[in-house]
């Protein structure tokens, strides 16, 4: 514990990987324990398979899943509205406002990371108006953002539309559509429909660029730690960052990996002698434990 606190407080350039066991305290359900959201999800819903099933893009091919979908969407978006951030999001918070966060690179679509200003990011993700790239990057975007399908028009997620089996229309789209065909007297465009601006499985992600770029940048500043925590690496396109990320702070002097989750890391070959330091534990414990002042004190 005494090396991982030297890493929390003495390291220039640290990486961190998050996925949902951070945010657990903050009343958001994980994904894959067994109280998690893919069991809740297969028993409220009655699914078949897994509660994974919605969120993979096959839930726009029937009215039953999208309906189930929407549902789902909007009481997870009035969920994360409510959510606080929790101790270890401030300690986050408080390494970015101290200039050193090299990257949060997060799996959740909470947004309650992001909500704090030193983890903000950029939707799309890109580089800011300093030609830096923003402190985090979300992995499979967020459930604070819908898009248009047809114009792609970004605005706030609202709950309330997303009810039933049809996905709501864009009023942008409907405006344009308007002008077009009652005033200018031509032919409709047709009216795009909104998502929420979240990667499903079976998906194209549209930051994929920009995350291979991100990732390419990091890497060549050659972080000095890197904290992989509150996820399971099951989605093999993070597992690669990981990976990558573990390779480069082994090959420097001084370079501390470390895993942070109630479960031991994944036993497997690409992922072997990852680890500096394993902490079996909650999360917002070493942030107690780590007693670093609030970023906005």
């Amino acid at each position: 514990l005494d090396r991982l606190l030297q890493v929390l407080h003495k390291k220039q350039k640290i990486v961190v990987v998050a996925g949902a066991g951070i945010s657990v305290s903050a009343g958001i359900p994980d994904f894959r324990s067994s109280g998690g959201l893919f069991k809740s999800l297969k028993d409220d819903y009655k699914l078949k398979g897994s509660g994974r099933d919605l969120f993979d893009a096959s839930v726009y091919k029937d009215d039953s899943s999208t309906s189930s979908f929407h549902d789902m969407v909007s009481s997870m978006s009035r969920l994360t509205k409510d959510a606080k951030p929790t101790a270890f999001h401030h300690m986050l918070a408080t390494i970015a406002e101290e200039g050193r966060l090299l990257r949060l690179y997060t799996q959740n679509v909470d947004g309650i990371d992001t909500s704090l200003p030193p983890l903000a990011t950029q939707i799309p993700l890109r580089k800011g108006a300093n030609g830096k790239w923003p402190t985090t990057v979300q992995l499979h975007g967020g459930l604070d953002k819908m898009v248009c399908s047809k114009c792609h028009q970004l605005s706030p997620l609202d709950a309330d539309l997303f009810a039933g089996p049809v996905p709501p229309i864009c009023s942008h789209c409907e405006a344009f559509d308007n002008i077009r065909t009652q005033h200018e007297g031509k032919r409709s465009h047709g009216i795009g429909r909104l998502r929420p601006r979240m990667v499903l499985y079976s998906e194209h992600n549209p930051d994929d660029e920009a995350i291979g770029a991100v990732t390419k940048d990091d890497l060549r500043k050659r972080p000095d730690a890197v904290i992989v925590v509150g996820t399971t690496l099951k989605v093999p396109g993070v597992r690669r960052i990981v990976r990558e990320m573990c390779g480069v702070v082994r090959d420097r002097r001084g370079g501390v990996t470390v895993w942070i989750n109630n479960d031991p890391p994944p036993v497997s070959k690409d992922l072997q002698d990852c680890w500096d330091i394993v902490v079996k534990g909650k999360c917002d414990e070493v942030a107690k434990r780590a007693a670093m002042r609030k970023w906005n004190d």
